[in-house]
């Protein structure tokens, strides 16, 4: 059985043209973010401290805490994948390394 509106054509023209754009978060989502903010804002002190306390006991227990709060205020980056198909085999590669002017000193 198919998945999804049946009346949705992709390309189509959209069922409602007059809804929210896409890639627009909707009220509810910027209102949620936006109390999220000033918690965090407000707390500041309080998360160095329960921080502290938490990798007294816990060292790891609390890179995990800082870890998914970050993901709440630092863009994730998107990975990359490099890939190339060569017509005729490699036979080998030279890696070259050089050091600059900085490095001599």
């Amino acid at each position: 059985m198919p998945k999804g509106n049946p009346n949705l054509v992709k390309g189509g023209p959209s069922l409602n043209p007059s809804g929210r754009p896409a890639g627009v978060p909707n009220k509810t989502t910027n209102k949620i973010r936006e109390a999220f903010q000033n918690l965090i804002e407000a707390n500041l002190e309080n998360m160095t401290l329960w921080l502290t306390q938490v990798a007294a006991d816990d060292p790891k227990g609390a890179l995990d805490l800082l870890n998914k709060m970050a993901e709440y205020t630092t863009p994730k980056l998107a990975r990359v994948e490099n890939s190339h198909e060569a017509a005729d085999e490699l036979t080998q590669i030279k890696v070259e390394i050089v050091r600059t002017s900085s490095q001599d000193k």
